[in-house]
């Protein structure tokens, strides 16, 4: 099962079949296919997919959990949050998107810190680490992960798997007994720089 979690604005949910048209529909953003490694061009049996057999594979395996983003004051799904279990004992990864129409509003930032909440509470999965891993030049999402006390691991380049090449990267991480505050070491580059590829 997958832990329903809570915040002022939003519920964090399993996705369902209800959701499939609104996934469709919001994964046409060619921002979310430039950045995230979905089906490009994206159709509705690759949402039906998603559904029927990515989210569910997740929970029979332990591997991922998926949550599906809703507004309290609308049931609609309006993006997407993935954590999945790395190598490492006690790590995992994790990696989101949200629709065009509900960025710039702190949604990404506010579900993702309920989730690293419940990833280092012991009442739920009580890891110890949280990686973040980006696209180099995806911007806005180094932007949130600095926001959320996330530490920048190195300015190396890290491979990333992406539509059957790899991809530059930048990765970060937090460990479970650091707190939500931007932490310095971030480059100008990662922070400011116009996204590009």
């Amino acid at each position: 099962m997958t832990r329903v979690l809570g915040t002022r604005r939003l519920v964090l949910d399993a996705p369902r079949r209800s959701d499939i048209q609104t996934i469709f529909a919001l994964c046409q953003d060619a921002e979310i296919r430039r950045w995230i490694p979905i089906a490009s061009p994206f159709a509705l049996s690759d949402a039906e997919f998603f559904i029927d057999a990515y989210v569910p594979h997740g929970v029979v395996s332990g591997d991922y959990t998926t949550w599906a983003v809703r507004e309290r004051r609308h049931p609609h799904l309006i993006g997407v949050i993935e954590l999945r279990r790395d190598v490492a004992p006690g790590s995992a990864s994790f990696g989101c998107w949200m629709g065009s129409a509900h960025r710039g509003r702190g949604y990404a930032r506010e579900a993702l810190l309920a989730v690293v909440d419940h990833a280092f509470s012991h009442e739920g999965l009580a890891l110890t680490q949280l990686r973040w891993q980006g696209i180099r030049g995806n911007v806005a999402s180094a932007r949130l992960a600095r926001s959320m006390g996330f530490r920048l691991e190195t300015n190396a380049a890290t491979p990333f798997p992406f539509r059957g090449e790899e991809r530059e990267s930048w990765v970060a991480a937090r460990t479970a007994d650091e707190g939500s505050d931007p932490k310095p070491g971030w480059p100008e580059e990662y922070l400011n720089a116009v996204a590009t590829v």
